[in-house]
């Protein structure tokens, strides 16, 4: 299954509804489209079904950067808060 990237604007906030599996080879076109909301943008995650943890490290990533994480199923939370307590550098940026 692949990535669908629906993106919604409601007022000032441009909104990135996320649906399917999010890859590492997902993440380049993730961030194009978040660098094109060119206003203060979030990421709603209540429709992945499947995450890597390159993926759990990129929404780390987005948050740290201002980008709201919406509607996160208990599971991708846990395991965003598992990774934080053990951040890694690297390539996924999210800005």
């Amino acid at each position: 299954m692949t990535l669908k990237i629906d993106r919604h604007v409601e007022g000032k906030r441009v909104i990135l509804h996320l649906v399917g599996n999010l890859r590492l080879e997902h993440l380049d076109e993730l961030k194009a489209q978040i660098s094109a909301a060119g206003r203060a943008s979030a990421l709603d995650v209540g429709g992945i079904s499947l995450i890597g943890v390159e993926g759990i490290r990129f929404l780390n990533s987005c948050a740290a950067s201002g980008v709201s994480i919406a509607n996160a199923s208990p599971y991708i939370s846990k395991w965003m808060a598992l990774e934080r307590k053990f951040p890694q550098k690297g390539e996924n940026q999210c800005l």
